[in-house]
């Protein structure tokens, strides 16, 4: 093989060498970005599961309460 060709050759692989770190680079922190999204998509469903219940219990309650004020509206109505 010729010098030329050698010198040609290991330019090639040097510019290889220098994408696939680029690659590898990228990948990691794209990886790292997954993990970060991921982490805050467990956060906002946790707090909307949370939301959810709150809003559940807050409904029981109102409907006991309408319930409560309707059976004693009757009562008074009844007792008139």
């Amino acid at each position: 093989m010729s010098d030329e060709l050698k010198i040609v050759l290991e330019d090639v692989k040097e510019k290889f060498d220098t994408v696939i770190e680029a690659f590898n680079m990228v990948r990691e922190r794209l990886d790292r970005h997954e993990q970060a999204e991921e982490g805050r998509f467990q956060r906002l469903e946790t707090e909307v599961l949370s939301i959810k219940a709150d809003v559940t219990e807050i409904r029981q309650d109102l409907n006991e309460h309408r319930n409560n004020t309707e059976l004693h509206a009757t009562k008074k109505e009844k007792a008139s």
